[in-house]
């Protein structure tokens, strides 16, 4: 027994080292116990980092989904314009391989109208009344806009804060201030705009060799006069409005007159600087209007760009080039692949070769993990095409050993005979899709949303991260309790060595007093 064999040995008198002894008796029991919660916490730790490397090749297969995400991911059309300068092209994912011819007759333009000149931004305008500006678009009269800081600056804030399709910028010409107003293009986009109360002015306008006045000159006006010196004293004469010119009321003679000059009493806006007008543009000869110099609804898939007229016709062509897709799609074979071997070595129990070979062994993660991932590849798309319904179709498929392959001769052939249906299988037809629409996404949206759900906080992998996690705090606890009990097993263990050695040397001196005695007795008789 170790209790004798200590005693016999204290009983020897030979002096052993208590604290070691005592720290012996302790580690004998406490490291087997460590031991064995050192190892649980290694392995709880493995199984985390096992968790994270899942994580990680999802994120990579789901940056792959999400190449083929988007419509504008199948825009394989590259355009190609003999007159850049004139009109520029964008193709959507719709677009369709051909080629066109373009003549731009007339880019669309906005009207601008001039108002009257005014000393500075700041000149007090209506007295300092408010007052109302009313705009009428098309045959369209809109809500009033109402100024309330009564100058040519306050003008221009109410009209472009009022936001109806009307702007207004003031020009500073040099000696005098003028507002520019600005509509939208199209010919229906003409508008006219009047003050309440009606503000009239009087400019002074050109007159013809005949001392008239056009109306062209004098638009909007609704007087124009004629003051000159006759004989030293000064004569005005109001001019009459017939037909498209203002002229001199009859009988009324100019000879011999001087300092002649015209004035026309106008509104505020009174001055057009550029018509409202459509474009006008052939189409393979076909004559084609638009009131926006943008144009996306003529041929299919494609935008123009209208900027200005060409000379004679442009050429357009349309080429498909799929080999940004095609690398799309071996992307995605890849990152399946390395998913599918990163899985493999998880849960290989007898993989030696890498570091966390093993570490998710036995755990039924990987095998939900791998089967909902496998079915975002060989289920059939929520958008199947006529032809092309899933990923099969286009020459995608797992072999048994749980490889993705493509057969890039399939692929090609689906590109060029189905390439709508492709995109639509993949993509579902749309763009930036949100994970909470509840439409029919399309194979890749699908597989991204999927991925998305299985790395969510409440997801399946983070929950087991999280609950191995919890168990590691509960190994510490008890890895700390362990420690707290074999301090006060090793403060035990002190106390009674402590009284043992007391014993022993107790017993020593016992020893070397009889053997004085037991030798001076010897002596005595030895005399």
């Amino acid at each position: 027994m170790a209790t004798s064999s200590i005693v016999n040995t204290l009983g020897a008198g030979s002096g052993i080292d208590v604290k070691a002894l005592a720290q012996s008796l302790v580690d004998a029991e406490k490291t087997p116990k460590k031991e064995r919660i050192d190892e649980k916490i290694a392995k709880s730790e493995a199984r985390i980092s096992g968790y994270g490397f899942v994580k990680s090749e999802l994120l990579a297969l789901q940056q792959a989904f999400s190449m083929l995400n988007d419509a504008s991911d199948f825009s394989s059309i590259q355009p190609s314009n003999t007159q850049p300068a004139a009109f520029g092209i964008t193709a959507s994912s719709t677009a369709e391989a051909g080629n066109y011819s373009i003549e731009v007759l007339q880019t669309a333009l906005a009207q601008r109208t001039a108002s009257i000149t005014f000393a500075g931004e700041n000149t007090t305008l209506n007295e300092g009344a408010p007052f109302n500006l009313n705009l009428t678009v098309g045959n369209s009269p809109l809500f009033p806009i109402a100024v309330k800081t009564t100058t040519p600056a306050g003008i221009v804030s109410a009209i472009n804060g009022a936001k109806q399709g009307v702007t207004a910028q003031l020009i500073n010409t040099g000696s005098v201030h003028q507002i520019v107003l600005t509509g939208e293009t199209g010919a229906a986009k003409n508008f006219s705009m009047s003050t309440a109360p009606n503000m009239l002015t009087n400019v002074k306008v050109p007159t013809n060799n005949n001392h008239e006045v056009r109306i062209s000159d004098a638009p909007s006006a609704t007087s124009v006069t004629l003051s000159f010196k006759r004989s030293g004293t000064q004569e005005i004469v109001e001019l009459q409005k017939v037909d498209d010119i203002w002229k001199l009321p009859p009988n009324t003679s100019l000879e011999g007159v001087t300092d002649l000059n015209a004035e026309a009493t106008v509104p505020v806006f009174y001055q057009p600087l550029q018509t409202a007008t459509d474009a006008s543009f052939k189409v393979n000869g076909l004559t084609v209007t638009r009131s926006s110099n943008t144009v996306n609804d003529v041929i299919k898939g494609v935008t123009l760009d209208l900027f200005t007229n060409t000379t004679g016709a442009a050429r357009l062509d349309l080429n498909r080039n799929t080999a940004g897709i095609k690398d799309n799609i071996k992307g995605l074979v890849t990152a399946y692949n390395d998913f599918e071997k990163t899985l493999k070595i998880l849960g290989d129990r007898a993989n030696e070769v890498e570091e966390f070979g093993g570490i998710l062994a036995g755990e039924s993660l990987l095998q939900s993990v791998r089967s909902q991932v496998r079915a975002m590849i060989t289920s059939t798309s929520t958008t199947p095409g006529t032809t092309i319904k899933a990923a099969r179709d286009v020459g995608l498929s797992i072999d048994r050993f749980g490889k993705l392959t493509l057969d890039e001769a399939k692929l090609d052939t689906a590109l060029q005979n189905h390439f709508g249906e492709v995109s639509t299988m993949f993509s579902g037809g749309t763009n930036n899709q949100s994970i909470y629409n509840p439409s029919p996404r399309g194979l890749a949206p699908g597989a991204v949303n999927s991925i998305e759900k299985m790395l969510l906080s409440t997801g399946l992998i983070e929950t087991q991260s999280k609950n191995a996690t919890t168990q590691i705090s509960k190994y510490k606890e008890e890895l700390t309790a362990l420690n707290e009990r074999m301090e006060k097993l090793m403060a035990r263990y002190m106390s009674q060595f402590s009284v043992m050695e007391s014993i022993v040397g107790n017993s020593n001196s016992m020893r070397e007093g009889l053997k004085g005695t037991f030798e001076g007795m010897m002596k005595a008789y030895g005399n």
